[in-house]
């Protein structure tokens, strides 16, 4: 774990939760979209006084949250944020066709992205390719390029976790779709870009997030 995160050169973390965003940050706030939201100045004096923990809580009409980090290494800060939490990798695929048609998988009453969990002994791309192909029915199936990291957290088990996600796009030549009933998928389908708009709307926040910035 530690290896994965600290080789990480991003200026921002975002994490979200189901119904906001904390980005940490040290990119200068006039470059940022800070309409609406919530700033909170972080420096090397104070960041272990901000109450991650509860700004990072499960609140309806929560205000997203910058914490803007002037002396520091933004890194520092969310490695500090994380030791609060259970600390969980997975991956996933937005897949296209030869239609340029987009894969999503309904599953707990929204439009996802397949994904899921790393097991002991694999790389990151290792687990994005076997998690789409075990969820959609998929086997001629190829990355093309990374397309983002994202974080959330949530309750789980008894635990507060914090998962970060790592996102590849993909390409196939199948179009025959098997979705996995037993992970709780409803359906996989394949997305025209004239509705593309539509199902993103109906995604969670950090994914809804990771698309609209693609």
């Amino acid at each position: 774990m530690a290896v994965s995160l600290l080789t990480f050169i991003m200026q921002k973390y975002n994490i979200f939760t189901k119904y906001h965003s904390v980005l940490i940050t040290n990119q200068p706030l006039k470059i940022l979209n800070v309409e609406g939201k919530q700033i909170i100045e972080c420096n090397k004096n104070n960041f272990l006084q901000i109450p991650f923990s509860s700004l990072l809580e499960e609140k309806p009409n929560q205000k997203s949250i910058i914490v803007y980090v002037t002396d520091i290494d933004a890194s520092i800060v969310f490695l500090h944020v994380i030791k609060s939490y259970v600390f969980v990798q997975a991956a996933g695929g937005l897949v296209r066709n030869q239609y340029d048609e987009l894969l999503f998988i309904f599953r707990n009453n929204k439009w996802d992205l397949p994904k899921g969990h790393k097991e002991i002994g694999e790389d990151i791309e290792e687990t994005a390719l076997r998690e789409v192909r075990e969820e959609c029915g998929l086997n001629d199936l190829e990355i093309v390029n990374p397309l983002g990291i994202t974080y959330h957290t949530y309750y789980m088990n008894g635990r507060h976790e914090l998962k970060e996600t790592h996102w590849y796009n993909m390409k196939t030549t199948e179009m025959n779709l098997i979705a996995q009933k037993e992970e709780g998928i409803e359906k996989a389908a394949w997305i025209g870009r004239d509705k593309i708009d539509e199902v993103v709307k109906d995604c969670f926040l950090s994914l809804r997030n990771l698309l609209e910035n693609t």
